[in-house]
């Protein structure tokens, strides 16, 4: 970088990095519980409200976006749509995820100032739903992969460009957990 005066400190590294992470806050634990408590005011009788994950584990970098996932009854989900869509969320169908219905929260309604986050509905027992709580539990369960994970999305961080570049660098340290944590799931080691 001939000719560019480097920021004290900071060196080369200071203007090759482009964040699309943040480390961990407890900001996304509170938003979550914001969001839960609206939720299940709202929601049908048997519904239940999941943080889900890399913000659910405490200490793991991540997008500043909360993953929440409700599981709901068999037979419930246009109930859940319906009382979704009432609260000021849009349905934006399965997004390419069979047996997953996501939403958005509808702007100029009480529920876009909350907290950025990704809503997703699955039925109770479905595999997307499995493969949510099986990588947070198990990340919870097992602090040396939640340290190694939080090492690699910060590695692919660091060489990602754009936010695309970021997620395709750290899939395959994510598809290793994930299948270790379904593995895991299956055995029946899973938080209560």
């Amino acid at each position: 970088m001939r000719g560019r005066n480097l920021r004290p400190g900071f060196g080369l590294a200071y203007f090759c990095t482009v964040r699309h992470i943040r480390e961990y806050t407890e900001d996304w634990a509170n938003g979550f519980r914001e969001i839960a408590r609206i939720l299940y005011a709202i929601l049908p009788r048997g519904c239940r409200v999941h943080h889900v994950g890399s913000t659910s584990v405490p200490g793991m970098p991540a997008k500043d976006i909360i993953d929440i996932d409700i599981e709901y009854p068999q037979d419930s989900m246009r109930e859940v749509i319906e009382r979704l869509s009432e609260a000021g969320y849009d349905h934006r169908g399965n997004r390419g995820v069979p047996m997953r219905e996501a939403f958005a929260p509808r702007d100029g309604t009480h529920m876009a100032p909350l907290s950025t986050h990704h809503l997703y509905a699955c039925e109770s027992g479905s595999s997307p739903l499995r493969d949510h709580l099986a990588f947070r539990d198990y990340l919870l369960a097992h602090p040396e992969r939640a340290c190694w994970l939080a090492a690699e999305k910060r590695r692919a961080d660091s060489v990602s460009p754009t936010r695309t570049a970021y997620i395709d660098a750290k899939a395959a340290a994510y598809e290793e957990v994930l299948a270790e944590a379904v593995s895991w799931w299956r055995l029946g080691c899973r938080r209560g």
